[in-house]
């Protein structure tokens, strides 16, 4: 238990750590120049690879830890990437950071065969898909059609690396996110355009995976994961199908739908049981399954009832909804204890949502009143299901109650973390809630930090103090407890905090940043003295760091020489480049890994009348005021304007067709922390380096 501890301790404090390392350089400090910036992140980076190295060899009994750094050194690459971008106002978030960062950790993976490395590599994957179809920086424009394969081409490699590759963790992530780009070809509106056939495809290609995964290969997690989105897809076709036609045989049929599905899982579950049995994890897959057909027919029951409800009163109600929710659903999902477990369930989330919503519009004492009754009700129930839905809508209507009675949504929260808590210690040996209440309460503590919602003060500083040290006071109870799943709650919601806290403004990202490293070094220094005081000394295998040094020093090596040339050509850009005075016209948002940003649109951007697609060269003049204006296309569709000789005042500038708009690769400008909005309201011009062949470098942003 103790050894699990130290891993633990081990793993926040380099978690910490590399979290300051990415908020210090986000922060864009000016107090290092360009070089020194670049210099302390390659020294960052190198420092983590030898101080893997360092263990392996040295301190035997330190393997564990080795690996660890060893990835968080392939993490200080991607890092260093990012600050080039940020240093020479590259593209905020472009996919080509991700795609560079992504080729030597899938070499990693492929080496060491260290699950770390491929859930790296997956993530970095998924992220190069996404900013290469949803760019940050910039606008784009595509072709239905074009737009539509790529999200096929990005599904068909997970799927293909799915089906190649299956290890443990990362072939559900592969899964997911094949069935995610499916799913967002639907999401995405296209199948209203020129794809309306492709529900019919997708609804096929989720009975073929259902078929495999349980007829063929008999795979429960992928049963389930496939009926998610088959759950979601059937969802967001109703909403769809209801926006276009809502009228009341349309809602009638979509009660009937519901009911169709609670039917339809009854007789599978019959025949899901006897093969869900054959192991312990039958029951949670039985369970799961139930949930996930709840939650579906539940959400198209609540919005054909709400339909219904609107068209057939002409003055709306809300004592009558709450009393149709009570009485028409909850009260028989509570007390026909004969009933289907699933029947019960479905028509309590029904009651329970329906109520909700009802309950925005009614006398609070009533709403107590059903609150203090449904809290007599949990307790007195002894099915799962029935305890884990009542628990949300007590946290719900516990919520609503305190936030009607109060008027501040701060007193709400801490009401919710508070009364999770005691359903917590009163579950005594329930695992399964006590799980939803520490998700529930862990998860209104998270909102209680958020300076998004309340200003900064001393209970937004006291709530963020608070949550570090449950999380990582929990974290440590749960490694001694060996329980995985309470453990996974609380990490996720300590790295969801750090994401969360990354994108807050009132306080600055070099404060976090030394907050953070502050934390991290503390936890180390805990972890280590706990080791030494235990005498704990881990049975290790041979560590690949060790093993297999030849080829990671060689991929080391291929980082440095690629961050060394990169920097290299830029600053002869600099140098050597002749400047260009644009005028633009700017925006203001916050980078994933690089921190604040002015996202710039030139004059040049769009040239009127005119679009394409692919690369082009224009040909830029300087006017009287000295700014250089569209002059004439040079290089379109590969076409040469071969007439052309170049005029003194004329530089050539290298560019690319998104529809009817032309990027340059000069679109970011990142600032110095909390410096974007005044820079935004003063910038007119931007002064750019281009070399003799075209490529431009955004050197500086002015008013004049």
């Amino acid at each position: 238990m103790n050894l699990r501890l130290v891993k633990a301790g081990y793993f926040m404090g380099i978690g910490l750590m590399m979290a300051s390392v990415i908020y210090f350089f986000a922060a864009n400090w000016q107090g290092f120049d360009r070089l020194e910036k670049i210099v302390v992140s390659i020294g960052v980076m190198c420092l983590l690879y030898g101080i893997s190295i360092l263990l392996a060899y040295v301190m035997n009994r330190h393997d564990f830890l080795s690996q660890w750094l060893f990835v968080a050194g392939a993490i200080g690459f991607g890092v260093s990437v990012a600050l080039i971008g940020q240093i020479y106002n590259s593209h905020a978030d472009s996919f080509w950071l991700f795609f560079i960062w992504f080729i030597p950790s899938a070499v990693f993976a492929l080496i060491t065969r260290y699950e770390p490395f491929r859930v790296l590599s997956a993530v970095l994957l998924q992220l190069t898909f996404w900013f290469y179809y949803f760019p940050s920086s910039y606008q784009t424009e595509r072709d239905q059609w074009v737009s539509f394969l790529f999200l096929l081409v990005f599904a068909a490699v997970n799927g293909a690396v799915f089906f190649l590759h299956r290890s443990s963790f990362v072939s559900y992530l592969l899964y997911v996110a094949m069935q995610g780009w499916l799913f967002l070809i639907v999401g995405s509106g296209l199948t209203e355009g020129s794809f309306t056939w492709w529900p019919y495809v997708y609804s096929l290609l989720l009975l073929v995976f259902l078929y495999y995964f349980f007829a063929i290969v008999k795979h429960r997690s992928y049963v389930l994961i496939t009926s998610l989105f088959a759950g979601g897809f059937l969802i967001v076709q109703y909403f769809r199908f209801v926006a276009r036609h809502f009228q009341e045989g349309v809602l009638l049929a979509g009660l009937l739908l519901a009911a169709g599905i609670v039917y339809g899982s009854l007789f599978l579950l019959k025949r899901l049981r006897n093969w869900a049995m054959e192991e312990n994890a039958g029951t949670t897959f039985l369970a799961v399954f139930q949930a996930i057909v709840t939650a579906v027919a539940s959400i198209i029951a609540i919005s054909s009832i709400m339909g219904l409800f609107s068209l057939w009163t002409h003055h709306f109600s809300s004592n009558l909804l709450f009393a149709l929710s009570v009485g028409a659903f909850v009260l028989p999902g509570m007390l026909m204890q004969s009933w289907n477990d699933v029947v019960r369930c479905t028509l309590l989330a029904i009651g329970y949502g329906v109520g909700v919503i009802a309950s925005m519009d009614i006398s609070i004492w009533i709403v107590t009143t059903y609150f203090l009754v449904l809290l007599v009700g949990y307790f007195k129930s002894e099915k799962t299901g029935i305890k884990l839905l009542t628990h949300v809508a007590l946290s719900a209507f516990g919520m609503l109650i305190v936030e009607e009675w109060s008027d501040k949504l701060r007193l709400a929260l801490l009401f919710v973390v508070l009364l999770n808590a005691f359903l917590y210690m009163a579950s005594h040996q329930r695992k399964h809630t006590q799980r939803l209440s520490l998700f529930i309460g862990m998860g209104s503590l998270l909102l209680l930090t958020s300076m998004d919602f309340f200003a900064l003060d001393l209970w937004v500083v006291l709530a963020n103090l608070l949550l570090i040290f449950i999380t990582a006071g929990w974290i440590a109870f749960q490694s001694k407890q060996q329980e995985p799943i309470g453990l996974g709650i609380a990490w996720f919601y300590l790295w969801l905090f750090l994401v969360l806290k990354y994108y807050e403004f009132a306080w600055s990202l070099l404060d976090k940043a030394i907050s953070l490293l502050i934390f991290g070094i503390l936890v180390l220094a805990g972890t280590i003295f706990l080791e030494k005081k235990k005498h704990l000394l881990p049975n290790e295998q041979v560590s690949w760091v060790r093993s297999k040094w030849i080829p990671l020093l060689m991929i080391i090596a291929l980082q440095i020489v690629f961050i060394g040339y990169t920097v290299f050509d830029k600053e002869r850009l600099l140098r050597n480049g002749e400047v260009v005075k644009l005028e633009l016209m700017p925006m203001d948002p916050r980078s994933l890994l690089q921190g604040d940003y002015v996202r710039l649109r030139y004059e040049i951007s769009q040239i009127q009348g005119m679009s394409g697609n692919g690369k082009v060269q224009l040909i830029l003049q300087k006017d009287e005021a000295g700014v250089y204006r569209f002059a004439r296309v040079y290089v379109m569709n590969g076409k040469k304007d071969l007439s052309y000789i170049r005029k003194k005042g004329e530089v050539i500038i290298n560019g690319k067709w998104q529809g009817d708009t032309i990027l340059y690769g000069i679109e970011s400008f990142f600032v110095p922390e909390k410096t974007g909005i005044e820079l935004q309201q003063r910038a007119r011009y931007a002064y750019v380096r281009v070399s003799q062949t075209g490529d431009a470098l955004l050197e500086s942003v002015s008013d004049r």
